[in-house]
């Protein structure tokens, strides 16, 4: 700076302001810094530009303080956000586990083993029983049909195979008579004859002896002789040539039974049937459509057991060698993880060629959950119905149609069960309890197949207050004791079957350190606050509409990190306090206290 300028500092101080310039200290307040502003002889015109921007500076941050010294009292401390997860019991994560993937262990794309056209194949997602033999080829389980073909021209070939068969066995039948009867009755004429000729012959060799007859009538008796010889001797091959006969129409019967039994496995294939107890997984044809013999048309996927595989390097594979059965850890539909048992099955003996590292199959024993608990034994049913099916063939802008299954019948007549508390765009009840009241229908005699699955009957609702718009009706039913005529409930659960908790595609993990572990309460080690000895945990409790952090004394299992290797430590709460379910503070805990507001905010991860 220049001699002429002089070093001006400001500071504000309440309503004052001190003016340090040249090492020397100058209290005026706001009035007098304003007047004296103004003259020259306080302030040398250098420092007036400078002023400006000052006094300015001064009256802002005067009623900035002004405001703030009024608006204390009324302002309150906002909540601290905090992040949240929810406690519950699972098996320990762990530095060992590793992801693995479900997949169905045996999937078959099975085919009709003749052409024709389809009837019906039943919707993906269908639950299959298997068609089983025994060693003698004699029927253990009769087995889920999955699909039919139509059988009219197979029904006709049994039909004519059969009467191959009985033409077959009258043949042979003429022929074993003409052996035992006519032949034998034939050969004994034919040699009473010839004894008949040879007598005569004889009796005329001795008159040509005394010259009673002439050489010519001893010739003409010779001759006749030798013809009566000739007759048995055909007779005789005639029976030894029927006798061929008959062997040969014994094959033909065995032939024409053969062909029968082709025919007859031709019209059992129109009917498929799975090999072992699945799950539909996709179908390839529609009904109406032709296939031919060995075409595939529907796939069935084995669920129970479920195959899990990981990928582990050549060192893990050899020691996994020893190890029989390892933990996997499933996500059930509540949430929660338990542990199932993994059967070693297979491992792969070449290692894929772009990773280095061998396939592992596990075998695991898959089951169906059920998520609606049915504990009064109400009726089931798993489709709901609207009656306007305008996609039906025949049907028209007034035209109803109920699924035949669904129609009911009593001493005042037919009925269907329609639902009273579910309309056309609401979401299904949580509980999947359905209210129902019957309302009486007038059956018609139009009945329409669709798929090869359903068949609609046409029916006339005689009810006002029905919609068909709005209104569903319950399908069939099912029900805990007697049959669906006569259950005359007023609710009905909706259930549509129980849910694989393995399916293929799913994600899940393995423990491959095989050491045992306990499910328990595993939270993150910055989760758990530490006052001198003692551990506590934050959880969140209510105060009316407010969030407050309550802190709980927890007691740590010391054993927990030396088993496995894992971030997250398995907890007990001291007190007599259950703690699953309830929701905790996993970031920002070490700045809490007891019983402070806080704002929870849920954390999208896992503990995993």
């Amino acid at each position: 700076m220049s001699g002429s300028e002089a070093v001006m500092q400001f500071l504000i101080a309440g309503t004052d302001v001190m003016i340090i310039m040249n090492n020397e200290l100058l209290t005026l307040s706001i009035s007098q810094f304003l007047s004296a502003h103004v003259k020259d002889d306080l302030m040398p015109a250098i420092f007036r530009f400078h002023s400006y921007i000052a006094v300015v500076a001064i009256v802002f941050f005067s009623l900035t303080i002004g405001c703030d010294r009024n608006s204390k009292g009324t302002l309150e401390k906002r909540p601290r956000p905090v992040v949240v997860q929810l406690l519950k019991k699972q098996p320990p994560p762990s530095s060992s586990s590793i992801s693995a993937s479900v997949a169905s262990w045996k999937t078959e794309e099975i085919g009709f083993e003749v052409g024709g056209r389809v009837e019906y194949v039943l919707e993906p997602n269908t639950e299959v029983e298997g068609r089983v033999f025994d060693e003698s080829g004699n029927l253990l389980i009769e087995g889920t049909p999955i699909g039919k073909i139509e059988s009219e021209r197979y029904q006709l070939a049994v039909a004519l195979a059969k009467s191959d068969v009985v033409k077959a066995e009258q043949n042979l039948a003429v022929a074993e008579i003409t052996l035992k009867e006519s032949i034998p009755a034939q050969i004994a004429a034919a040699e009473a004859t010839l004894s008949k000729v040879r007598t005569e012959y004889d009796r005329n060799l001795k008159l040509l002896e005394q010259n009673a007859v002439s050489q010519g009538e001893v010739d003409e008796v010779e001759a006749n002789l030798k013809n009566a010889q000739a007759e048995l001797l055909v007779l005789e091959s005639n029976e030894k040539s029927q006798k061929a006969e008959i062997e040969s129409l014994k094959n033909a019967i065995l032939q024409a039974q053969q062909n029968l039994r082709d025919a007859e496995r031709n019209l059992e294939d129109c009917t498929l049937f799975s090999s072992f107890k699945g799950q539909v997984a996709d179908v390839s044809v529609v009904p109406g459509s032709v296939v031919s013999g060995g075409q595939p048309a529907i796939t069935v996927q084995m669920m129970d057991p479920i195959k899990v595989e990981f990928e582990v390097s050549a060192e893990e594979s050899r020691r996994l060698e020893r190890i029989e059965i390892l933990p996997v850890m499933v996500n059930m539909p509540d949430g929660t993880v338990e542990k199932r048992d993994g059967y070693l099955y297979r491992i792969d003996p070449v290692a894929d060629p772009l990773t280095r590292t061998y396939t592992v199959t596990l075998l695991v024993m898959n089951e169906k959950v059920n998520g609606l608990q049915n504990e009064q034994d109400l009726a089931t049913t798993s489709h709901i119905w609207r009656l306007d099916f305008k996609f039906l063939p025949g049907a028209n802008e007034n035209t109803l149609f109920a699924e035949e299954g669904a129609i009911l019948k009593d001493d005042e007549g037919y009925y269907l069960w329609q639902v009273t508390n579910l309309t056309v765009g609401e979401r299904p009840p949580v509980n999947g309890l359905l209210d129902v009241r019957k309302v009486r229908i007038t059956p018609q005699s139009l009945k329409v197949p669709f798929l090869g699955n359903w068949v609609f009957q046409h029916v006339i609702v005689n009810d006002e207050e029905f919609d068909p718009k709005k209104n569903f009706f319950i399908g069939k039913i099912e029900v805990q004791e007697g049959t669906p005529e006569n259950w005359n409930g007023d609710q009905v659960l909706l259930d549509s079957g129980g849910k694989w908790i393995l399916r293929p595609g799913d994600l899940t993990k393995v423990n491959l350190s095989g050491a045992e572990t306990i499910d328990g309460l595993y939270v993150p080690m910055d989760a758990i606050v530490k006052t001198g000895n003692s551990d506590f945990l934050f959880i969140v409790d209510q105060e009316g509409q407010q969030s407050i952090a309550k802190r709980i004394p927890i007691r740590i299992d010391e054993d927990t990190g030396k088993k496995i290797t894992t971030s997250l430590r398995r907890i007990e709460p001291i007190e007599e306090i259950s703690l699953e379910g309830q929701k905790y503070i996993v970031k920002g805990a070490h700045y809490l206290i007891d019983g402070e507001p806080i704002a929870p905010v849920s954390d999208s991860e896992g503990t995993r």
